[in-house]
């Protein structure tokens, strides 16, 4: 009988626990990290291997963790400017010979108000948050030739316009010529899972969906569908921001990709924020 594959996710929240799902079920055996097990009791009773992991709490035992793992995927940020998986355990990792996959962020390109950034835009972060992503990607790459993810903003179930609505804490930040893309998770474990039956060395993946826009074109949208008033917009100086929040909305930058359907042969899911949001809609019960 085959032994099915081991994927190894550093970082199983937001994107890794649905990665995982989906690995789950093509037959994948998973293990990975996370800084709140209990969180996971439903996948440790499915018999997923779980670790506790963080910038402070490295590995208990890594040689018996990745022992037998095929592939593996960090979707850990570059906390504090540096990357916690390779500070902690880049001379355990350094020999691994499977599929490697980092997701980053599209923080690493520049602001660019004409035209679009694709994979082989030359990167030149305009934020801190930014740089220390570009870095960590340097330090995959080197050590093992890592496939790299540079996701767009984030959103699904759980994370979206809709929950600021309901909570009535969203904002509409204006800024002139302020834009930026978005992506569904459930796309991104898709374009992950694609990459990886299709692998490629070093590549580098852009995870966007087809339409760039305002945040407040994205939260109005989601106020129409729910039938509530949309919040009064406020200039990105009302807000009155910390510098991170800040940098979320000080960018200009449209994103494509040049490898999800020419390369992987994949159409998104949701490649616009309507479609997204309807969807999130239905599966949180309409």
């Amino acid at each position: 009988m085959t032994k099915p594959p081991v994927i190894f996710i550093f970082g199983i929240g937001y994107v890794g626990r649905p990665l995982g799902h989906l690995l789950a079920k093509a037959g994948w055996q998973i293990r990975g990290t996370t800084r709140t097990p209990e969180k996971l009791a439903d996948e440790i009773a499915a018999g997923w291997q779980i670790h506790p992991f963080s910038d402070s709490q490295p590995l208990r035992d890594p040689k018996s963790a990745l022992e037998g793992v095929d592939a593996l995927v960090s979707t850990i940020t570059a906390i504090g400017g540096s990357d916690p998986v390779l500070d902690a355990h880049g001379d355990e990792l350094r020999n691994f010979a499977g599929w490697t996959g980092y997701v980053s962020a599209t923080s690493i390109y520049p602001d660019k108000p004409l035209g679009f950034c694709y994979e082989d835009t030359p990167p030149e972060p305009a934020t801190a948050r930014g740089r220390a992503r570009l870095a960590a990607e340097g330090r995959w790459l080197a050590l093992l030739g890592a496939e790299i993810f540079r996701a767009a903003g984030i959103y699904g179930p759980g994370r979206s316009a809709f929950d600021g609505l309901r909570a009535g804490t969203a904002r509409i930040i204006e800024r002139e010529g302020q834009v930026f893309n978005r992506i569904h998770v459930d796309d991104i474990c898709r374009i992950i899972h694609a990459a990886m039956a299709q692998p490629r060395r070093g590549r580098i993946i852009n995870l966007a969906d087809e339409k760039p826009a305002p945040q407040g074109d994205v939260v109005r949208h989601a106020a129409k569908i729910l039938g509530v008033a949309p919040p009064e917009p406020q200039t990105l100086e009302e807000a009155n921001l910390s510098a991170m929040a800040r940098s979320f909305y000080v960018s200009r930058r449209r994103v494509g990709s040049r490898v999800i359907k020419p390369e992987l042969g994949l159409d998104l899911l949701y490649p616009d924020y309507e479609s997204g949001l309807a969807a999130i809609l239905e599966a949180e019960g309409g």
